[in-house]
């Protein structure tokens, strides 16, 4: 056992590639700031669960250091594993809505944090179909134009690497083929929240202030106050979701028609097209295969996470 010792998984593949020019970096900031650890670079998302729950028992804490999808797989594994480790974050990803949120966002507040090693209790997101748990999340979950994007955008980047160094592109690239594709808007039924069988451009549950890169799409968001935030967001052209988006950087998009805001310790969803969801930068389902649900419940696990912060 080293309940003393920090665990950092390290994912050299966060940041579409680019973290692994990190490494040294990282692990000279641990030494200054003398902080006790052990480092293991992961090599695929499944060796990246398997770290994160081994450690969960052998480390008094667990730190990403990586980006949202790094982040959500760790906080899955310990979650579920019952572990009492707190968790940690060093942001190298592309996005890093989540570091950012809780006060992480640039290298130097990481490292006081895991220096200062203070931790508060937080709330997360739970994925349920009929009751079973699906995926526990730390920052948002959102159905309709934000899995679109995502799986366009994965798939463009395989055949397409030099993408990777243009995400805003890439998204912009995302949003007009999900348009085009006319899989938006979705029908949905959403309680509480929103009418019965509405369309929906985009709806998303969420833990955290921020959504894609910095846009404070939940403004009123409290990561401690036991319900999820909702973003519900109607029928829209691809230019009226651009200003909605360009608003939501300083949270202002609320004035807009069709945007509208709910909160609540659970949302049901359901529609008679099955939908994705995607959760902090990730689809639900098997790599290249997402799950599609008919039917799915948001709600919130209530001071679920013991998590290192500023």
């Amino acid at each position: 056992m080293t309940r003393g010792r920090a665990a950092i998984l390290f994912n050299p593949s966060s940041g579409r590639g680019r973290a692994l020019d990190r490494k040294s970096y990282v692990e000279a900031r641990l030494r200054e700031i003398g902080l006790p650890f052990d480092l293991f670079v992961t090599r695929s998302e499944e060796d990246l669960r398997t770290l994160a729950r081994a450690c969960g028992e052998t480390h008094g804490m667990v730190v990403g250091a990586g980006g949202d999808s790094t982040f959500h797989w760790i906080v899955n594994e310990l979650v579920l594993s019952s572990s009492s480790a707190s968790f940690g974050m060093i942001g190298t990803g592309s996005s890093n809505d989540i570091d950012r949120e809780f006060g992480l966002d640039s290298p130097d507040k990481a490292f006081a944090a895991l220096k200062g090693g203070r931790t508060r209790r937080v709330d997360l997101g739970l994925i349920e179909r009929e009751g079973v748990p699906v995926r526990y999340y730390l920052g948002q979950a959102n159905i309709g134009l934000g899995a679109g994007v995502n799986m366009f955008v994965e798939n463009q980047f395989r055949k397409r690497p030099w993408l990777g160094r243009r995400q805003t592109l890439a998204g912009i690239l995302g949003i007009v083929d999900a348009f085009r594709s006319k899989d938006l808007p979705l029908r949905l039924s959403i309680m509480p929240g929103g009418e019965a069988a509405e369309e929906y451009t985009l709806a998303i549950f969420s833990n955290i202030r921020y959504w894609a890169t910095g846009r404070m799409i939940c403004p009123e968001a409290v990561t401690d106050d036991g319900v999820l935030d909702a973003c519900l967001i109607g029928k829209t052209s691809v230019f009226g979701l651009l200003r909605i988006a360009r608003l939501a950087g300083a949270g202002k998009h609320g004035k807009k028609r069709g945007v509208i805001f709910a909160k609540a310790k659970r949302f049901d969803v359901s529609s008679e097209t099955p939908f994705a969801v995607q959760t902090d930068g990730e689809i639900v389902g098997a790599p290249g295969r997402p799950e599609r649900f008919a039917r799915v419940t948001f709600r919130t696990v209530p001071k679920a996470l013991d998590l290192v912060c500023g």
